[in-house]
């Protein structure tokens, strides 16, 4: 059902019901206001009223504006004034009463964090009711990066085993008997359980040791391979040869990415990481591969060399260009003869570990076997986890568009537009093998819309709801429900919309449909503000290059909040696990240090404001000096001279280019040029911000790129992109941008949560990447009381059982 508003020509401009927009659109119906009148009095631009009416995605900061026009709120219209950061509560605020807590079960129930990043989703599991409800055994990523901070954060909350976190591409997986198998091997490290590693290994026979043998052998045997071939005099010519610029390419490295296969360089060769490898084992017999894996290797080989000659032969402008020149010289590099060893001794190896992998993980005794043991023994209770979500973000998609229409890069699939799309289809894999009592799926708002590429369209929700129903063998069945959270809603200062799916194991019980809605039925709190997450931090440690290290671990001093501050404060300043003691310092609070042309322009801005709050497109006074201007152009150059010497003698400014000059200065991005001007005035050199390219972005052109965060109302969405720039997150009282430890605190990491060892890019990305784990935190706690809620009535249908006997 759809309804309509006036356009300012006076059309219908249609808008869906049930909405955000829906709301505001039948306010301007009551109100009886035109779109421009609407536009002007709720703060936004009249094309972006027109278009999310009609139903574009409303970002965060938008949608701030049309709530606050909804419910009556102003945001202050002042926008060279900084606001006080001390904020009051609001007069009628909800009282904090805890839910009644979940008895513990005598063991942490398991938990595995699949897509983890450095584990924000799992960490709020791990800190529900003192680490007495759940245990995360298990985290992957494919970026060792967060892995790395993960384990580290990990030792900090008393984890003593095996790293939990491991990088691991999931996609390498064959089937769901190899993930089980590479869990056991997993947990019975993590756990340090040596009768699970020592139960696994005997399974059939000793199966599974025997494969760890003979795959350490082939792996051996290729590395021998490669070495043998790079001290040929051929090899070493034409490696010499190479424009090593070709070997920095994104399709170049995504190519030995994808095949597992070591850089060409004339030192010895080493494997990169890959399923199953750095096994260490005595030397053994290499098995010998069947014919149709030899032939499915070699077709694999030739698929990944295709799709670079593609790129080779793609067209596009500037840098893209570039780009197709140099893959198309590493693409000769690898069609000559130097690269036919090579190409051999990939093909031999991979058939002959695909061999050994479909050997063992499709037989019928090893695999019924293997489940009996992973059930009896490490089940994991709940499987978390969101895929990448670049290909269904509204931002994401235009890029990857724009790349696949010069063919230049890594991430291709005719099926999905993005291939990271069909990483959810992992997902359900990596469930299928696990089985556990619940699931929980997260990725972006946009994941429920279709997504069209190459004349395909699919609903990425309803692919997932098919796949798990049609899991599997059929034996685990689940009652879904799904959900859009806002995290502003329940206690995190950001407005931050994702997209929940909760599942909980059916099984003989009726409740399970109930069940898994309840596990997304979060309560809702008072908001909390940007003011409020960043009290106590004190000024950060300025770096200079993005990815530099230097500050990242520097230990600065923080305030402790007032003895009432509240829940959030609570939560933030947490004593850490393992040392039972609440920091006193944090890590990670580093920023980039701003140009000094940038900070003055910061210095300028209002609390909450963007770049195109700045402009003046409807500005009467703009229209009026460009109608002046106009009509002096209309003059003959002989009248504007004599005007010129008429009124200033040697008036330079009525020349006809210079008029043009300023003709063209004058249009609704003249507020910005002048307070740029002035800047730039004061500093004695130019802003470099002053340009056309700049000056044309306003509303629908990314406007809102450079932005002032408001310490009064919860913070914007934090995002991934912060690991580039941070213009868009300008600190509410500072003429900087945010440091990486206040993002974390706005995405509710607590203090103790270490960022000592990462690059400043790096954190930001996976802080930008992350659930805020407060939320999370708060999805456990309905996780728990439904498990404990199965628990009871299983035992009470025993109880009923055993009386009626």
């Amino acid at each position: 059902m759809s309804k309509s508003v006036k356009s300012r020509s006076g059309g219908a401009v249609a808008f869906e019901t049930g909405s955000l927009m829906s709301r505001v659109g039948a306010e301007i119906e009551r109100r009886e206001l035109g779109l421009k009148d609407a536009a002007r009095a709720i703060g936004v631009g009249i094309n972006t009223l027109a278009n999310h009416l009609a139903g574009e995605h409303v970002r965060s900061d938008s949608a701030r504006k049309y709530m606050d026009w909804l419910e009556g709120r102003t945001s202050g219209r002042n926008v060279f004034v900084l606001s006080s950061q001390a904020v009051e509560r609001d007069a009628v605020d909800e009282a904090f009463e805890p839910e009644t807590p979940t008895p513990a079960p005598e063991t942490p129930r398991l938990v595995v964090d699949i897509f983890s990043g450095c584990g924000g989703l799992s960490l709020g599991f791990d800190l529900l009711d003192n680490r007495r409800q759940f245990k995360t055994v298990l985290a992957l990523d494919n970026q060792q990066a967060p892995i790395d901070v993960l384990n580290a954060n990990a030792r900090l909350l008393g984890h003593d085993g095996a790293p939990v976190g491991r990088q691991v591409d999931l996609t390498d997986f064959l089937n769901e008997a190899e993930f089980l198998a590479f869990y056991v091997d997993h947990v019975a490290g993590a756990l340090r359980d040596q009768g699970l590693a020592r139960d696994l290994r005997n399974l059939s026979g000793g199966a599974f040791s025997a494969f760890l043998e003979a795959v350490a052998e082939i792996d051996r045997r290729f590395v021998c391979e490669l070495d043998a071939n790079r001290s040929s005099p051929r090899w070493k010519t034409a490696v010499a040869a190479l424009d090593r610029q070709s070997l920095s390419q994104t399709s170049v490295i995504g190519f030995h990415e994808k095949l597992r296969l070591p850089r060409p360089t004339i030192r010895a060769a080493s494997l990169p990481r890959v399923l199953w490898g750095g096994m260490s084992a005595p030397p053994a017999s290499r098995p010998t591969p069947q014919d149709e894996f030899v032939s499915t290797a070699a077709a694999e080989w030739e698929a990944a060399v295709a799709d670079l000659e593609a790129k080779r032969d793609a067209s596009g402008r500037g840098q893209l260009t570039a780009s197709a020149r140099r893959v198309s010289a590493f693409v000769d590099f690898i069609r000559a003869d130097a690269f036919e060893g090579v190409r051999d001794a990939w093909t031999n190896w991979r058939a002959a570990r695909l061999a050994a992998r479909v050997g063992l993980f499709t037989s019928i005794e090893f695999v019924d076997g293997l489940r009996l043991l992973y059930q009896s023994r490490c089940r994991a209770s709940v499987l978390v986890g969101g895929p990448p979500c670049q290909g269904f973000s509204r931002i994401g998609r235009g890029k990857i568009r724009s790349l696949r229409d010069a063919r230049v890069q890594v991430h291709g699939s005719a099926e999905a537009g993005d291939a990271r799309n069909l990483l959810f289809q992992q997902y359900v894999m990596v469930l299928g093998a696990l089985r556990p009592e619940v699931f929980l799926f997260e990725n972006v708002q946009h994941f429920q819309s279709a997504v069209k590429a190459d004349g395909v369209e699919f609903t990425a929700t309803e692919v997932l709801a098919e796949a798990i129903a049609n899991m599997s063998d059929g034996e685990a069945r689940y009652e879904v429900t799904s959900k859009v959270i806002d995290a502003s809603q329940h206690g995190i200062p950001q407005t931050r919309q994702r997209y929940f799916m909760a599942g909980v194991l059916a099984g003989n019980l009726n409740a399970a449909a109930a069940e898994a809605q309840h596990v997304l039925n979060l309560r809702r709190t008072r908001e909390v503000t940007l003011a409020e997450a960043l009290v106590g931090l004190p000024q950060p440690q300025p770096v200079e290059g993005d990815g530099a290290e230097a500050g990242m671990d520097a230990a600065v001093s923080v305030t402790a909040p007032q003895p009432d501050a509240g829940p959030y404060a609570a939560w933030i300043r947490q004593p850490c696990p393992k040392s039972g003691r609440t920091p006193r310092t944090v890590d990670g609070h580093a920023a980039r240090t701003p140009r000094s042309d940038d900070a003055s322009f910061f210095a300028l801005m209002g609390p909450g404001k963007r770049w195109m709050d700045y402009r003046a497109d409807d500005s009467e006074t703009v229209a009026e000096l460009r109608g002046v201007l106009d009509a002096l152009l209309t003059l003959p150059a002989a009248t504007l001279a004599t005007l010129a010497t008429s009124v200033h003698g040697e008036a330079p400014g009525l020349d006809r280019s210079a008029l043009e000059e300023i003709r063209r200065k004058v249009d609704g991005s003249l507020p910005l040029r002048l307070l740029l001007e002035q800047s730039a005035q004061r500093l004695g050199s130019p802003h470099h911000l002053l340009t056309e390219t700049y000056l044309a972005k306003r509303d629908g052109n990314h406007g809102d790129w450079v932005a002032r965060m408001d310490g009064s109302r919860p913070s914007k969405t934090m995002v991934s992109h912060m690991a580039k720039d941070t213009y868009a997150y300008v600190h509410p009282g500072a003429p900087r941008t945010i440091s990486v430890r206040e993002a974390a605190r706005v995405q509710t990491f607590p203090d103790w949560f270490t960022l000592a060892d990462v690059a400043l890019t790096d954190g930001f990305k996976m802080i930008g990447n992350a659930v805020p784990p407060l939320l999370s935190n708060a999805i456990a706690g309905k996780v728990a009381l439904v498990m404990h809620g199965r628990v009871m009535a299983a035992a009470s249908t025993v109880t009923a059982q055993q009386a009626r006997r």
